[in-house]
């Protein structure tokens, strides 16, 4: 895992986290929309990136195999 994808994982936790600090306010404003916004693009930028994270490491575990059993 890289230095930038640890960051944006990291960034999005603490976004994803902070919503509920945001649930308390009564009116939904502009900003809080946006909030919302920017933490859902985050939250799925990160399943996103565990999925991929996932998918190369099975590749990985799968060729890793290949090699051992001569294929």
């Amino acid at each position: 895992m890289t230095g930038s994808t640890l960051r944006r994982v990291a960034l999005g936790t603490f976004l994803v986290l902070g919503v509920p600090a945001l649930a308390a306010c009564d009116n939904e404003g502009p900003a809080e929309r946006a909030g919302e916004s920017i933490d859902n693009s985050v939250s799925n930028a990160a399943k996103q990136t565990g999925q991929a994270m996932e998918n190369v490491g099975n590749a990985i575990q799968d060729k890793s195999r290949e090699v051992r059993d001569g294929n």
